[in-house]
C-alpha cells in the first residue's frame, strides 16, 4: 500500500512513522524547520516505551509523490483551504481519503473535493505532538483511530487500511457508525478544549472549581442538544459519559487547541468551536455558551504575528 501522509505533526507524524517502519511505502508532506530536519535525518519518534527513526520520504510538493493508494489527511482544520487542494496531485482513480481531523465537517469539505465516494471520514484519538524539528512524541501508549463508510458497510478499502494500521501497531477500528462516533468526540472535545482555552486552565483543572465543572456540563449539553437536532441523539448516559472523559484526564493536561494558544501558533478555532455554533444555527439550537467561546478565542485565531 502506498500512502501520503498530509500533515506531519504529531498525528499524522506519528501514524506516518509506525507505517513506515512496519514496510509501507510512505511519503510525508510537510513544510519548513520540520521538513528539512527530516529529509537529513529522518523523523524521530520518542514512545511511551521507547523511541526509533523512520527514514521517510518527505516533500513540501505533493506532485513529486504522485497517486497513491491513501491520502491521510491530518493537517489542522484552519489549513484545509490550502490542504484540500493540494493534495490534487496524489488523488487517482482508486485513492482513498481518510480524514482524521478535529470536528465532523472535514469529509463533507473534502469530498466536495473530490467526491464524497472518495473519502472516508474518521478521527484519531492520540495525544502526540511535535517537540522539535523532526522529533515527535507519542503521549498516548497506543496510537488509535476509528473510521469507517458513510453508510457504516464494512468495506474492503476500509479492511485493508484497518490490517495496514494494526501492521504498523495503530488501533483501528472501523467503526459501524462513524457520524456517531465524531460527534461523541465533539461531545467531549469541543467543550474541554474550547472552555479551557477561554479560561487559561486545563480541563481537569477547571471542573476542580463547582462552577467550572457547571460550566463545562452546560457545554456538553449544548453540544448534545445541536447533535440530536442535526440527526444524532445523545442521551443522559452520553453527556455523562463525555463528563466523566474531562474528568478523568490528568491534572495540567493541556488539549491541542490550548496548546496552540498558549505557543502563539493558529488555532483550529472553526473545526473545534465555531461548528458548534454554526450547526447549531442550521437546525435552530442556540448555542450562547458556544457563541461566547468563539468571541472570546477568535482575536487569537491567527496567532501570535511572529508564527505566521
Amino acid at each position: 500500500m502506498k500512502i501520503a501522509v498530509m500533515g506531519a505533526g504529531g498525528i499524522g507524524g506519528c501514524c506516518g512513522s509506525l507505517l513506515a517502519r512496519a514496510g509501507f511505502d510512505v511519503s510525508l508532506i510537510a513544510r519548513g524547520s520540520h521538513l528539512a530536519a527530516i529529509k537529513e535525518q529522518g523523523l524521530q519518534l520518542v514512545q511511551p516505551d521507547g523511541e526509533f527513526t523512520a527514514d521517510i520520504a518527505a516533500t513540501d510538493d505533493p506532485s513529486q509523490v504522485g497517486p497513491v493508494d491513501l491520502v491521510l489527511f491530518a493537517v489542522k482544520g484552519q489549513q484545509n483551504s490550502v490542504a484540500i487542494p493540494l493534495i490534487k496531485p496524489m488523488v487517482g482513480d482508486n485513492t482513498t481519503v481518510l480524514t482524521i481531523q478535529n470536528g465532523v465537517e472535514s469529509a463533507e469539505q473534502i469530498g466536495k473535493e473530490y467526491g464524497a465516494d472518495r473519502v472516508l471520514p474518521g478521527s484519531a484519538y492520540l495525544l502526540s505532538n511535535i517537540i522539535s524539528p523532526g522529533v515527535i512524541r507519542q503521549i498516548s501508549p497506543v496510537p488509535r483511530v476509528a473510521f469507517g463508510e458513510s453508510n457504516g458497510d464494512r468495506s474492503e478499502r476500509a479492511v485493508a487500511i484497518q490490517e495496514a494500521f494494526a501492521k504498523a501497531g495503530i488501533e483501528a477500528e472501523i467503526s459501524g457508525d462513524i457520524n456517531k462516533a465524531l460527534w461523541s468526540k465533539l461531545l467531549y472535545n469541543s467543550p474541554a478544549n474550547g472552555m479551557a482555552s477561554a479560561a487559561r486552565l486545563s480541563p481537569r483543572d477547571l471542573v476542580e472549581f463547582p462552577e467550572g465543572a457547571a460550566m463545562v456540563k452546560a457545554a456538553v449539553q449544548e453540544v448534545a442538544s445541536v447533535g440530536t437536532a442535526y440527526g444524532i441523539p445523545f442521551s443522559e448516559e452520553d453527556v455523562q459519559g463525555a463528563l466523566d472523559l474531562i474528568a478523568a484526564r490528568p491534572m495540567g493536561a493541556r488539549g491541542s487547541m490550548q496548546a496552540d494558544l498558549e505557543a502563539g501558533r493558529p488555532l483550529e478555532l472553526e473545526a473545534i468551536v465555531g461548528a458548534v455554533g454554526r450547526i447549531g444555527r442550521r437546525v435552530n439550537v442556540a448555542t450562547p455558551i458556544f457563541d461566547m467561546l468563539y468571541a472570546l478565542l477568535l482575536p487569537h485565531v491567527d496567532g501570535a504575528p511572529e508564527n505566521h
